[in-house]
Parts: structure tokens; sequence; C-alpha cells
């Protein structure tokens, strides 16, 4: 059988003596990839945590969780601005179907320290509508996997916390709901885009009740009380006695439709606020890191 495999000497032979040109060629070819492979900046994946996976997150009896599989340049900034403001006793779960995320030292460091920890959303779930989002937010998949934690603090892409305020998220343990309080032009309750919520609650609401079935059932159903999951869940609150602010204490904690000079935080704020962004920029000038790019307008 004649062997696959040619022979090459360890001295070179004279033909190969006679051609330096070609080694020469070949040696900065290398260095060319060389300083290609290592000098342009890249996406690098990012490790998931599936359903599947042994690894366990650090939570407690609080968590932060941000829903988002839209590819946004500020997100990363946003994730690590949250959890430098919450500080290490918050992890902060993501939910996305990205794969990919930029590359970012400070952002692998904070995953591989379990602050931040990425899950990746069912196949079948995408969030081109408010109803798609309301009917994600209804379900249990989302508050169960968020356990043990008590106190469940849900942000979007467009809010943002501000590190000029001396109250704290944990400030506002006492309430079962809380967020923006909602002009009542726009129906009662607080805005869910950036809420602290009691998790057991949730789920008690949601053993007892279903959101699309009462939406599909009413007489109105875009009436904001069965519309908007927010709404929806701040009406079942009440008929149950939940411990909820008054609209002074609400609104310390964030703003969105009604203006409050020092808040701790804000969701869709130029949206809402184009009048006082003067007043907005001095207090919390990170508020640019929030997204202007909605998923929907409500």
């Amino acid at each position: 059988m004649i062997n696959q495999y040619k022979y090459s000497p360890l001295v070179a032979t004279p033909a190969q003596r006679r051609k330096p040109g070609i080694v020469a060629v070949a040696l900065v070819t290398l260095i060319v990839i060389y300083i290609i492979k290592f000098t342009i900046p890249k996406s690098s994946s990012v490790n998931y945590l599936g359903d599947n996976s042994t690894v366990t997150p650090l939570i407690t009896t609080k968590v932060a969780t941000i829903i988002e599989d839209r590819p946004l340049d500020t997100l990363v900034p946003l994730l690590l601005h949250f959890s430098s403001v919450l500080g290490s006793e918050w992890p902060i779960i993501l939910y996305t179907s990205q794969d990919m995320l930029p590359a970012s030292y400070p952002f692998q460091r904070a995953i591989n320290e379990n602050r931040i920890i990425i899950r990746t959303l069912p196949s079948e779930v995408h969030f081109r509508t408010q109803e798609s989002v309301s009917d994600f937010l209804t379900q249990p998949w989302l508050w169960e996997q968020l356990a043990p934690a008590e106190h469940v603090l849900l942000f979007q892409a467009d809010s943002i916390l501000c590190s000029n305020s001396a109250l704290q998220v944990d400030d506002f343990f006492e309430y079962d709901f809380i967020g923006a309080p909602i002009n009542p032009s726009y129906g009662k309750g607080y805005n869910g885009g950036l809420s602290l919520r009691n998790r057991t609650m949730i789920l008690d609401i949601l053993g007892s009740s279903s959101w699309k079935d009462e939406k599909d059932d009413a007489e109105n159903p875009t009436n904001p009380g069965v519309e908007f999951e927010d709404q929806w869940f701040y009406n079942k609150m009440v008929e149950r006695g939940a411990v909820l602010p008054s609209l002074e204490v609400a609104q310390t904690f964030a703003v969105e439709t009604i203006f409050y000079d020092t808040p701790l935080a804000y969701h869709q704020v130029e949206r809402w606020q184009k009048d006082n962004m003067q007043k907005i920029d001095r207090w919390c000038p990170e508020h640019r890191l929030a997204s202007k790019d909605l998923i929907i307008s409500h």
C-alpha cells in the first residue's frame, strides 16, 4: 500500500533551500492572521442557565429580572448599572432568546460572580404586542422560575434606577405591589414596566384567575383594567386586601406619567416627561442608558 503521508525531512533539501521567499511569505501570513484574530472586537457566546443546567443561582429572598429578546446596544451597560445600584445581594436574571452578547469583561465578571444570570426564553415566546407581554406575565412560568424569592423587581430596558436617590428598592418591601403611579387618564394602579411585586401573591392570583379568559369574556376588552397585566394584577390585589402604597409613596419609588422631583427610578421618562427633562438630567443623568426603542407603546 502506498503511504498517504508524505515524508518531511528534518534537514532541508537543496530544492527547499533555493526557496527562502516562500518561508518568509508564510511567516508574514501567520503574523497577520494572529494580529487579526486577537485585535478585532468580537461577540462572545454567554453561558446560559437553562432548565437542565446544574448551576445554582444565588436567589434568596429577592431577585431582579428583565425579559429582553432584542439585540439592544444599551442592554449590557444597563444591566451593569442596575447591578451596581442594587448591590450584590440582588441577583439579576436576564431572560432572552439572544445567544450572543457583546464581549465585555465587566459583564462576564458579573456573570461569573452570579450577579447576573442568563436564562433562555421558551422558543415559542415572542413579544410583538402589548397583549403578548401581558399574556406572558400572567402565566405562572416566569414567577415559578424565580423561586424562592419573595420580592421580585421586574424591569424593562426602558427603565432606570437613579444612583442619586437616598432610597433603595428594599425600602419598599412592605408593599405587595409598587410601581410608578398611573395617571387616572390611563387607568389606575401602578405601571409594571419597573415594579416590585410579591411573588407569592402573584402566584396565588394566577392559581385562581385567568387574565386571558377574563379578557376574552370582557364586554370591553380594551378597558385598561383587563387589557394590561399590571392594572389587572392591581385590581386582583385590591380584592385580596393587599398592602398597596398611596400615590405619594409610589411616586417616590418611580415616575412615569405623574411627575415627582426625586424618585428612585423612571420608566419611559423621555416619552412621558418631555417638559421636565432638564430637572431629570440633573437628578438622574444615567436615564440616558434606558432604551427609547419601546417593545410596544401603551
